[in-house]
């Protein structure tokens, strides 16, 4: 990035910084990939630079964003639409907005939402009519833990 770019990112950056809209803000040239600026010699995402450039760095606490449209690919960076929040709140936001990797959206996903409820809806602790952790491991080709975390609700918690 020459350093005429990096003049027009910073000035989009101060310009979100001190947003008197209530419309999101994007950097357009930024679309397909969370956007990324410097402040203070820091790379960092955009939406914690423009943070940063109004209130000063929060430190370990993410930045959110209240239009769900900061994160991710969007990456809406109006300082109005943004707060400060720890590791649960910033998970229960990526919930929230439809960004999580859970479930059939992480790479590892060995069982589909319809697989854990008919394991749920089958399952037997001691076994009856083959209906065992072991016997529903081996049906549905995953480990005896897996499905104890399925069945207790340490895994794919949010289908009851």
């Amino acid at each position: 990035m020459g350093q005429r770019s990096k003049g027009a990112l910073r000035a989009c950056l101060e310009a979100a910084a001190h947003a008197t809209t209530d419309e999101c803000i994007y950097l357009d040239q930024h679309k397909g990939f969370r956007p990324r600026g410097t402040v203070n010699g820091r790379r960092t995402t955009a939406s914690r630079a423009v943070w940063t450039i109004r209130h000063s760095d929060p430190g370990e606490q993410h930045v959110l964003h209240s239009c769900n449209g900061g994160s991710g690919e969007t990456g809406c960076i109006n300082i109005r639409h943004m707060y400060l929040g720890d590791d649960p709140q910033n998970s229960a936001d990526k919930i929230a907005a439809g960004r999580s990797n859970r479930g059939t959206r992480h790479g590892n996903h060995k069982l589909t939402g319809q697989q854990v409820a008919e394991i749920r809806r089958r399952y037997r602790p001691r076994g009856r009519n083959g209906n065992s952790g072991r016997a529903l491991a081996a049906e549905f080709g995953v480990s005896p833990t897996c499905i104890t975390h399925v069945v207790t609700g340490k895994r794919w918690d949010w289908l009851k």
